[in-house]
């Protein structure tokens, strides 16, 4: 009689897939022409690489080349799905900008088998095997290395990159992520291990209440993370920057209160959560575009980078208490109480109302209608405010280009302007009927 056997499950050894030791002509041979292609963005001939024997070529490749790996700061709690989306993201952008186009040589290939040259030229147990032309060649090349301190570049450029990661995934209201690099070099006998490490920091939010209209309130403080040896830095502005003219300057310390939060979510509706995050950093620390408002309210606009430039797509609102700027909303672009709103409410005779009606408080009012089929609507927003940069150069940038409007909606806003104009005294009339072409 069978008897079942419970068989033990063998359990699979995962190697590292960065680590690319591998001992094929095809690995030795991209080595290889990467190696000339260093020589060469180091001022060295390209040819200089041919001098060492096929023994030493080998001995310089028996290396393993790690590309920087993403980890948790022990003891720090980030989400998986951050490391490996930060990972994923710096692969991605070391794999495909150039360190020199020209040369050809990327990121990638200065971030791995780069370092590696420049640690292995500096090691006497490495120099001590050479011969002239070989070791000529070696010394030249050391001091190319620690002319350009390529270690240096090549760290700091990770650290921008991760940066940027980071502040779309910080949070003001929960938790703001910061970042440091270490190095870990193995010599086992032969063999050279060259691991970069960045450790993904957390800062717990830090928050104040404060009390604004007869109502306590709760803010968070807007802020950067730990940058290489740059501590956190919370979100601060100076005074004059409000008030030109002030004698005694003073810098506020910027706070944003979750409600502004949830309104920004709500109104810039068209890009991917992670990106607010970003804006905030951007808007709130980085430009702070301080303009005037309705009835001399003072704003701070929300600023979408797009290709060096800076695009204006709401602003935010503000009070001031103590040593303390207060975000306490994000207003539409479209809104009466901004710049824009206020000229296309004057220009057209549109209430709040009908901005809210129409859909205008959402940033999406410009990617799903077809304003150039709308005359009135096109003479304010593109030829007067010059807005068509929402979905020229903004859209663009963060969605597929030329992706269809909503005939749907369009239809909708072209009836609402041609009853309008046919029939401008009778507004609640022109909402009624609106409503049942609606439904």
């Amino acid at each position: 009689m069978a008897t079942n056997k419970k068989r033990k499950k063998t359990q699979t050894q995962h190697r590292d897939s960065a680590i690319l030791v591998k001992n094929t002509k095809t690995y030795l041979d991209a080595c290889y022409t990467t190696a000339r292609r260093i020589f060469r963005v180091m001022g060295e001939d390209a040819a200089a690489f041919d001098t060492f024997t096929k023994r030493q070529k080998l001995i310089m490749f028996q290396v393993q080349v790690i590309p920087p790996r993403i980890r948790a700061m022990p003891g720090h709690s980030v989400p998986r799905a951050y490391l490996r989306y930060i990972q994923e993201e710096l692969i991605a952008y070391l794999k495909r900008e150039y360190f020199d186009r020209e040369a050809g040589l990327t990121w990638m290939n200065l971030a791995t088998t780069g370092q590696i040259l420049e640690m292995l030229f500096s090691l006497d147990s490495f120099m001590n095997k050479l011969e002239a032309p070989q070791l000529e060649v070696v010394e030249r090349m050391n001091r190319a290395f620690r002319k350009r301190s390529l270690k240096a570049e090549i760290q700091e450029m990770i650290s921008i990159q991760i940066k940027s990661s980071l502040m779309m995934l910080s949070q003001p209201n929960f938790r703001i992520y910061g970042q440091c690099i270490s190095q870990y070099l193995q010599s086992p006998v032969d063999k050279y291990t060259l691991q970069t490490i960045v450790h993904i920091i957390t800062h717990e939010c830090r928050s104040l209440r404060f009390n604004y209209h007869n109502r306590e309130r709760k803010a968070f403080r807007v802020a950067i993370g730990q940058f290489m040896d740059v501590p956190y830095i919370g979100a601060t502005i100076a005074m004059s920057k409000i008030y030109p003219n002030i004698e005694h300057d003073r810098r506020l310390n910027i706070y944003i209160q979750s409600h502004a939060i949830h309104r920004f979510k709500e109104r810039i509706d068209t890009f991917y959560p992670i990106m607010r995050n970003q804006f905030f950093v951007i808007s709130l620390m980085m430009a702070q575009k301080v303009v005037r408002g309705a009835s001399g309210l003072q704003l701070i606009a929300c600023i979408a980078p797009v290709d060096g430039g800076e695009y204006t797509l709401g602003y935010f609102a503000f009070t001031i208490d103590n040593d303390n700027l207060l975000v306490l909303t994000l207003l539409p672009l479209l809104s009466e109480s901004v710049p824009e709103g206020r000229i296309l409410c004057e220009r057209l005779h549109l209430s709040i109302g009908d901005l809210n009606y129409l859909g205008m408080d959402k940033l999406s009012f410009f990617y799903d209608v077809d304003i150039e089929q709308i005359p009135a609507l096109k003479r304010v927003l593109f030829d007067e405010l010059h807005l068509d940069y929402i979905r020229r150069e903004v859209h663009n940038s963060f969605r597929p280009p030329n992706s269809p409007f909503d005939e749907k909606k369009t239809l909708f806003v072209k009836n609402f302007f041609q009853k309008f104009e046919e029939q401008p005294a009778d507004h609640a009339e022109v909402l009624s009927d609106l409503a049942r072409f609606d439904t």
